[in-house]
């Protein structure tokens, strides 16, 4: 009599196969990008310029690159344009791009220098210009993981090192008897003293020595359209390490 036997493993949902496929290029992608970086981002960069100006019609590109919309951009964040600052349009932010970096569209052409400042037109600060092509620069974010920054708590003007752990938040390691509250804002150790991050959450057990704080930044970096690029600030103020 013939028997037949079953297959050990049952076969797998079609499905399955794609997403296999997508985790694998994902992860390929982000490899890439890390190791060749530069070469990637002055490639791909135009696709995103045209898929920006395609997917948002009115939006970054056309904005930015008539003068008097510039001007009622500002206006409407209540903020004059420096003549050392450039107006950027982001072409790409996570999670397109891993490790808490922006792609923006001004580069060498347009004056940008590595280090330099990148902020929000309403004020706050994001992190730091890393890499410049001639017409697109790299920015990596203070949120970025393991990345330190100089700071300050704005209650009691205590000093303090923000953590960077991705996605746009940080954490900060205070002695327990330091006095922080959810919503206390954390600044920059400059005059000009613009702000970092908002504590979000604080964890302590009643037999630690420290607290730890949760704080976000001001902003959702994955929908974040414009920046400014001050050169002006590029001698790495505010910045006490990165990895």
């Amino acid at each position: 009599m013939k028997v037949n036997y079953l297959p050990k493993n049952r076969l797998k949902p079609p499905y399955f196969r794609w997403i296999l496929i997508l985790v694998t290029i994902f992860l390929s992608g982000a490899v890439i990008f890390y190791f060749f970086d530069g070469v990637i981002i002055s490639i791909v960069s135009p696709v995103w310029r045209a898929k920006n100006a395609i997917t948002t019609g009115n939006g970054p590109l056309p904005i930015l690159n008539n003068q008097t919309e510039v001007n009622k951009l500002l206006e409407l964040v209540g903020r004059k344009q420096n003549p050392n600052t450039v107006v950027a349009a982001v072409l790409t932010h996570p999670p397109q791009t891993p490790y808490d970096v922006i792609i923006i569209d001004a580069g060498s052409n347009e004056s940008v220098t590595i280090d330099s400042e990148v902020s929000l037109p309403e004020g706050p600060i994001l992190g730091r210009v890393s890499e410049v092509f001639s017409k697109s620069a790299k920015v990596v974010l203070f949120s970025t993981n393991g990345r330190e920054t100089n700071a300050v708590l704005e209650r009691d003007s205590v000093p303090v090192v923000l953590v960077g752990r991705g996605g746009g938040s940080f954490k900060i390691t205070l002695p327990r008897d330091v006095l922080v509250e959810k919503g206390d804002r954390i600044l920059s150790p400059d005059i000009t003293s613009r702000l970092l991050a908002a504590v979000e959450d604080i964890s302590i057990s009643s037999t630690d020595s420290f607290q730890e704080v949760l704080a976000r930044s001001p902003i959702n970096i994955f929908t974040v359209r414009f920046v400014f690029v001050d050169s002006t600030h590029s001698t790495g103020s505010g910045q006490a390490s990165s990895p």
